[in-house]
């Protein structure tokens, strides 16, 4: 954890942001008092990942789109 007055956090903000987002962590002051922290964000959730739950889902039979014999009488 860095201690970074803000004059200095704003005057190298791509440097001290490309830090923070490899894991430091800096606390902003101004005259002296602690204002803000600035970290990396963790993600929310995991990513999802393409076809994970291929094997849950059956197979969709050949006759799928065929009309339902339920509705011959109407077409």
């Amino acid at each position: 954890m860095k201690l970074i007055a803000a004059y200095e956090a704003k005057s190298r903000f791509s440097e001290i942001l490309r830090q923070a987002a490899a894991g430091e962590v800096f606390i902003i002051t101004r005259n002296g008092q602690k204002m803000a922290e600035l970290r990396a964000v963790q993600p929310e959730r995991a990513t999802r990942v393409r076809g994970m739950m291929k094997s849950d889902i059956p197979p969709i039979p050949a006759d799928f789109n065929d009309p339902l014999q339920i509705f011959a009488e109407y077409q």
